[in-house]
Order: structure tokens, then sequence, then C-alpha cells
């Protein structure tokens, strides 16, 4: 796991043959970058300039796969032709070095799973993808035909971001890296308003874009740049499966078979993870996500420790949020973690988060997030990543996407009723959509209400894609000068053809919503905010089982019953979420976990008038502050504080959240107004 910084100077602004000069401030620039970034690789750094200038890759490791120099980047290969530096992890790499070497004679310089990025590319050219396993952000350049290559893992764990400033295509693994290679900040408008840093390749950064999940970023030597998918998810077509259905052609899996599919790919996703030359931790909730996983590690070990049971559960760290006033208790889940911890007889380190805690972090957390999140969880998870690293620990276990590939959030209820009965009994969707709208607005949320009928029909009218613009900042609050939100729009066309074609025609309803979900909340907000900029901020690589291709790919190809169960002959209709998940996780895991509920990781929403928080928002929440921004309604955002906190509103909380975390940016990055 690492940080990454490239130049690429596409408009050849340099003679070829090079010029010290240029060479010299194009290190200098490259350093200060890394400086930017320097707690996503604390370990060593390396720098390569081409010779003419054309090229400049940076790198700052986080030592864990082969901790000698060997290990150090950039990369080359033997003829000092293909030039590399990877972040992230390659899973089975023992297996495809071995191919690689058997078959095409490559010498390995190194045992580091990075330098497969190296040894694919030169024998596979642009189909190595095929070949990685793992999250991975990576660039290549290819000295002998002058492409450049950005590569990204399928689902975004790790963040591969471009620009481009002064004639130059710029490359990071953060945007914080960009300010010292000439380019400034400014706000992207309409990533904010019409959410395009969640349903688009944008960000909050104007002209900073991402790589898309699945995707690579091929720069030519004429400077023309193309973005092309690798990969993407897909599930059985339902409209031949209900066919197949009526002429008694069913899905000949049993479901023991099934749920033993998914406890042999999940259990192998683990084994993979748990490699490396430093200890490996557990990020432990109090749910079935996380606790699968330390249960299938300490399997995972004892199997690998010649019999040998003392110190096979790995160490587990779990946060425990205080609710003010002793309010809801559902909120600190660290009990139920603990018992997990007892029952695997691992040790396990609670981190008590309070109000004051919360306050005094937020604003580091931002500027290492360079993003926004209208729940302070991303604080919590920003702590804890800090205790691991305390502790001596620098990889960890974590259950993000497991609701993701098993429909765990309620949001996916109505679509999958709306698959079962959408032409049967119309009245059981619309009281499923009764139901999410209450939930949401009990959450302080209001969902996008006006779709076109044209986005509608694209999106197949999916209740989850109006519950993902649910969260934006309520339209009233934004300057008058802006025009109205469209997210939907934005969602829709940020789609390709073929996914939107296989939403309409071919896939069931809550696969669909599995689609729309894991491409934008889980690429652009879970795996980011909750993952690696709050993880990386302290030096710590986590790792994701559920989201392991070999394991999600299968899971794609199953019912969508088996993973929503929906039983509409009660009142009302039950479900229970990740149904084949609990059948196959049971072994491992406590008793009551089988059966228990979702529980959101999710922060207090309300806190006291006068406390850390109010006092925090105060300071920050100025006409000023908002001035500065440009994008926010002054005379309604400055009634926030009063309608939060004296009012106890939690609407108005979400939306304060999310105010003073773009001031804290504003300020951080230096950008002027936006409008």
């Amino acid at each position: 796991m690492c940080g990454i910084s490239v130049v690429v100077d596409i408009e050849r602004q340099v003679s070829k043959g090079g010029d010290d000069k240029v060479r010299c401030m194009m290190h200098e620039e490259l350093s200060s970058s890394l400086d930017a970034i320097a707690h996503r690789g604390p370990d060593s750094r390396g720098i390569w300039i081409s010779e003419d200038n054309y090229v400049g890759l940076g790198h700052c490791r986080l030592a864990i796969q082969d901790l000698s120099s060997d290990g150090e980047q950039p990369m080359h290969d033997s003829e000092s032709e293909i030039h590399a530096v990877v972040n992230g992890e390659i899973y089975d790499y023992e297996k495809v070095r071995g191919h690689v070497s058997e078959e095409f004679g490559y010498v390995f310089k190194s045992r580091s799973d990075s330098e497969l990025v190296v040894a694919l590319y030169k024998h596979y050219g642009l189909s190595l993808f095929q070949y990685l396993r793992g999250e991975f952000a990576f660039c290549i350049y290819d000295e002998k035909t002058g492409v450049v290559v950005a590569g990204r893992d399928r689902y975004g764990i790790k963040p591969l971001f471009w620009t481009r400033a002064r004639g130059r295509l710029l490359l990071g693994a953060e945007v914080k890296a960009f300010a010292a290679l000439g380019w400034q900040a400014e706000w992207d408008t309409h990533g904010l308003v019409d959410e395009g840093w969640q349903f688009g390749s944008g960000t909050l950064f104007k002209g900073v874009q991402k790589v898309r999940p699945g995707h690579y970023l091929i720069c030519m030597p004429s400077g023309t740049m193309e973005t092309r998918e690798y990969w993407d998810m897909s599930y059985p077509d339902h409209q031949q499966q209900q066919q197949q259905q009526q002429q008694q052609h069913v899905d000949r899996r049993s479901e023991e078979e099934m749920v033993l599919g998914v406890r042999t790919r999940l259990l192998d996703s683990v084994r993979q993870r748990m490699r490396a030359d430093v200890p490996v931790a557990v990020y432990l909730s109090g749910g079935i996500d996380s606790s699968v996983v330390a249960g299938m590690a300490r399997h995972v070990h004892l199997q690998t420790a010649a019999g040998g049971r003392e110190g096979a559960a790995p160490t587990c760290f779990s946060v425990g949020f205080e609710v003010p006033g002793g309010g809801d208790g559902a909120l600190d889940e660290s009990a139920t973690a603990s018992r997990t911890a007892a029952w695997l007889g691992a040790k396990h380190h609670i981190l008590p988060v309070g109000e004051a805690e919360l306050a005094d972090n937020l604003e580091q957390a931002v500027w290492h997030a360079e993003h926004h999140n209208q729940n302070l969880n991303f604080v919590g998870k920003f702590l804890l990543s800090r205790m691991v690293h305390a502790h001596g620990y620098r990889v960890v276990l974590t259950g993000e996407g497991a609701d993701e590939q098993f429909a765990g959030y309620p949001m996916f209820r109505p679509d999958m009723v709306r698959g079962e009965d959408e032409h049967h009994h119309p009245d059981r969707v619309a009281a499923a959509d009764d139901t999410m709208a209450r939930l949401l607005d009990q959450r302080g949320s209001t969902a996008c209400a006006n779709v076109p009928p044209t986005v509608g029909r694209e999106l197949r009218a999916i209740g989850t894609a109006r519950a993902l613009s649910a969260y934006q900042l309520a339209p009233a609050y934004w300057h008058p000068s802006l025009p109205a939100p469209r997210p939907l729009e934005t969602l829709a066309a940020g789609m390709s053809a073929s996914a939107k074609f296989n939403m309409q025609h071919k896939w069931h309803p809550l696969h669909a919503a599995l689609y729309v979900w894991t491409k934008s909340h889980l690429a652009n907000s879970i795996l980011s905010c909750l993952g690696d900029r709050t993880e990386m901020a302290h030096s710590v690589e986590a790792r994701t089982p559920f989201l392991d291709h070999h394991l999600t790919s299968y899971v794609n190809s199953l019912p969508p019953a088996v993973k929503l169960r929906y039983d509409a002959s009660t009142s009302p209709a039950t479900f229970t979420e990740k149904w084949i998940l609990r059948e196959a996780a049971q072994p491992f895991v406590l008793p009551e976990l089988y059966a228990r509920r979702k529980h959101a990781y999710t922060a207090p929403m309300l806190y006291r008038v006068g406390g850390p928080l109010h006092r925090l928002y105060t300071r920050l929440l100025t006409e000023t502050n908002v001035a500065r921004l440009g994008f926010l309604d002054w005379q309604l955002v400055g009634q926030l504080p009063h309608q939060a906190f004296v009012l106890q509103d939690p609407r108005a909380m979400r939306s304060l959240n999310l105010c003073c975390q773009w001031i804290i940016l504003s300020i951080r990055f230096n950008m002027p107004p936006a409008c």
C-alpha cells in the first residue's frame, strides 16, 4: 500500500534529450507532492524521471510484502523499458508469478506483489487486468511505445485521480498531491449540486477526475487520452429465468450448494488477504460482516499454525460511539463486538469516541478524506485507524462490501418487491416505497422526488436510485444563481449504454439496485470516506474480502431470493437481508449474530447546545466563510445551527455537517469562491 504521484508532459514542452534545470524542477515538484501524501508511505520513497523529462514517477512506500529494499518503487523491467508505480495489493501473486516465470522466463527482482504489474504488462500488454486479483491503482510508462497507462481495481478500493495543469497530465493517489505540481484547487459546482462526485467520474474539484473502478486511462504519445473499461458487474437475465421457471427449467443448484459456494469463496478470499510480512488485524463491529471475517481469519490461522491454537485469533479493534445524554444505545456495538472477540479468543481493543473527540479531529479527518459526509462516522474510522497504527499494526481486514453483494441495506427492499410483485401486486410495491420514504425521513433525509420520465425509464424506476440522492443538501440551501439539482440525470448519464439496457430489460430490479449502489455510493463514499482515506491517513492498509471478484462474480450469479428473503404471506411482509451470507457464516459467528438484524455504522446525529461540536460549528459557519464558498445561500444556511442544536432537527444537522466540511476544505485547499 502506497502513495503515487505522476507527471506526464503531454504537450511536450521540453525538447527531446531533456534539460537538467527542468529535470531538477520536476524532481523537486514530485518530492513536494510526495510530502503531501507521505502518510500513505512512510517507509521509503523513490522518484524516476525519463531521460527526455516526458514522464516523472513518484512513489512513497508502506512496506507490507517483501520488506527489503528490493520492493522499493518505481519498478522497472530488465530492459528498463517499462516503468511503474503501484499502490495496493495483488493476491494469489505467487501462483501468477510462477506462471509468468515458467511461461516467459521472466526473472523477478523482488518478492513484492507489485512487480507482477510490470511482468504482466510486459507479456500481456493491456490484457494484464484479467490476471490481477486484489485492490490496486497503478501507473505504467511504456518507454518503447510512449504510452502511459493508469489503471484502477474493479470496485474502486484504491483511489486514483487525474487532472491537467501547465500542459501536463497529473495523476495521484490523493488530490492534495497535485498542489505541488502547479494545480490550483477550485470548486466544481456540478460535482456538488448534481452529485457528479458520486454518480460520474468527477470530484468536488474542477477539472479533477477519477479513474473509474474497472477502468484504465491510456495516454498516447500524441497527448490524446482515452478511458476504457476492462471489467463490469453482471447478473442473470431475470426475464429469461422467469420463462424457464414457467417451463420448469429452474436453477438446478440447491440452496445448500449455493451456501457452500459462498462459504468456500469467502474463506479463500480471507485466506488470500491474510498473506503479509507484517501482522494482520481486523476491524470488528457488532455485525455479521466483520464478525465472519474475524471468524474465518481465525480458522485460516488454525489451519496454517501446525495445530497450535494459542494466538490463533487476529487482534480486533472496535469503535464505540458515546451518545450524548445516554441516548440510542444501538449506535454503540462494542458490547456485541466484545462477545464475538471473547468467543474467538481474540485480543480486543475498543476505542470510545465522544463528541469532544469528534470535534477535535473533524478538520483533520475532512482534510484526509478530501470530501464531505453527512454523518460523522468517518471521524470515528479516522480515530480507529490511528489506534490501530499506535498498536503497531499496518494491515487490517474489514467487512466493507458485504451489504452491496448480499442486499443488506433497507433501501433495497422496495426493489426486491418490485421484481416479485410489480405486475400482480402493485400495492405491495407502493407499500414498500412508503415504508422506505418514512425511514429516510426519520434519518433526516429527503429522497429525490421529481424524476424525469426518461431518466426513470433508464433507471427502471428503482427506488434505490432515488434513495441515493436522499443524502444531498436540500435544494433550498444552494445559492439562488445555481440551477436546480439533477442528480439522477447525472447518474443515468454516467452509466454505460449496456448497463442501462440490462437494467431495463434483463436484470431483476434488486440486482439493478445493487449495481447502481455499488457503482456510486460504495465506490465514491464508503470505500473513500470510510475506507482508504481515513485508514491510510495513519498508514493502515485495509483489505476487503467481500470485494474479491472471484467471490462477487459467483454471488452476482445467484438468485435475488437467496440474498434478500421476502415473505409476502405475512402482514406486514417480512425481509431477511443477507440470507445466504448468514447461512455461509454460521459456523464462524456467534449464534446471536446469525439472527441479528443489520445495524448501520453511524455516529450520533444530535448534540447539545454549547458542546464541542456546537462551538466548532459556530466558529466555522460564519457569513464570511459561507461567502468564501460561493455556492450556498447564507440567509438559509445561517439558520442551521439553531435548527440543529436548539430544535434538535436531524435533517438540519446533516446539512450543517456538509456545510462545515465544505468550509474546512475551502480553507485547507485555499479555494476561491465558486460563484
